[in-house]
C-alpha cells in the first residue's frame, strides 16, 4: 500500500518534539510515581505523550490512539501506538539509555515505525517495504550465525510470568551464547539488532507500545521476528524472539 508522506512528517516532528522535553528535563527529576504494575511516572512521561497525542489529533482527527499512560484502543483502520519515555528508570537515574517509540498500524499491521533516542540524537526509522534507517542511513541486522560469537539482548516485563520466561531462556542461551546483556529499554534494544549492534533479542511480557515500532524496523532490516513458538508476531502478542533469520533458527530449536 502506498503511505501519505504527512505521516512519517508528523511522526518525525512528534518525537523531536516530545524529545525535547525529555532532554531538558534530563537529569532534573526528583519526583517519581509508582503506577500498578509498580512501573515508574514522571511528569515527562505525561508531558511527552500529550506532545505526541496533541499533534496526532491535530493532524488525523480520524485516527485511533493508542498511548501507554492515557491508553485508548487498536481500531481496525489506522492506529498510533505511543510510547513516551521507555526506559523510565534509566532516565530518573540519569542513565542516558531511553527513547520515545511511535508506530503507527493499518488494520492492526504496524507500516511506519519510529523510535528516538533525544540524547544520542539516534533516530531509528521504518516503513513497510521502504527499509529500515537510522539517521537517514539504511541499517542492516548482523549475519552472525556463530551462537558463541552472538551478543544476545534480553527484556522482560515485572510480571512473575514474565520473569520466569526470560530467566529460564537466559539458563539455555547462555551456555551457548555467554555475551548477553538487559539495558532496561526494549525500544532501543530492538533498534540495536536492526542496526547491527546486537544480534538477537528476547522479550517478554511485553505491551504493544513496547514493540510495534521496533518489530517493523527489525523486519525491514532484514530480521525475523516470531513469538517464542516460532509463530510470526502478531500485534498484541507479549513475547517475541527476534535475530538474523539462520540464528534465529538457532535459538527457537533451543528454548523449544
Amino acid at each position: 500500500m502506498k503511505i501519505n508522506p504527512k505521516f512519517k512528517k508528523v511522526a518525525f516532528l512528534a518525537v523531536r518534539k516530545a524529545g525535547k522535553i525529555i532532554e531538558k528535563n534530563f537529569r532534573k527529576i526528583n519526583k517519581v510515581s509508582f503506577k500498578k504494575d509498580l512501573s515508574l511516572l514522571t511528569k515527562v512521561d505525561i508531558a511527552s505523550e500529550k506532545t505526541i497525542t496533541q499533534l496526532i489529533k491535530n493532524n488525523f482527527p480520524s485516527h485511533n490512539i493508542l498511548a501507554e499512560e492515557r491508553g485508548g484502543k487498536i481500531g481496525n483502520n489506522y492506529t498510533w501506538i505511543i510510547d513516551p519515555l521507555d526506559g523510565t528508570t534509566n532516565y530518573s537515574r540519569n542513565i542516558p539509555f531511553f527513547s520515545i517509540s511511535l508506530a503507527l498500524t493499518y488494520r492492526r499491521n504496524p507500516i511506519l515505525g519510529v523510535i528516538f533516542n533525544p540524547i544520542s540524537k539516534e533516530l531509528y526509522f521504518a516503513e513497510k517495504g521502504k527499509g529500515a534507517f537510522l539517521n537517514g542511513q539504511r541499517i542492516k541486522v548482523t549475519q552472525q550465525q556463530i551462537l558463541s560469537r552472538a551478543l544476545i539482548l534480553f527484556n522482560k516485563y515485572r510480571t512473575e510470568d514474565a520473569f520466569r520466561k526470560i530467566h529460564k531462556i537466559i539458563g539455555v542461551v547462555g551456555k551457548k551464547s555467554p555475551g548477553f546483556r538487559i539495558f532496561g529499554s526494549v525500544t532501543l534494544a530492538l533498534c540495536y539488532l536492526a542496526s547491527g549492534k546486537s544480534d538477537a533479542c528476547f522479550a517478554a511480557g511485553m505491551n504493544p507500545w513496547d514493540l510495534s515500532a521496533g518489530v517493523l524496523i527489525i523486519k525491514e532490516a532484514g530480521g525475523k521476528v516470531t513469538n517464542l513458538k516460532g509463530e510470526d508476531w502478531q500485534l498484541g502478542e507479549k513475547d517475541i524472539i527476534a535475530a538474523n533469520k539462520k540464528l534465529h533458527n538457532q535459538l527457537l530449536k533451543l528454548i523449544k
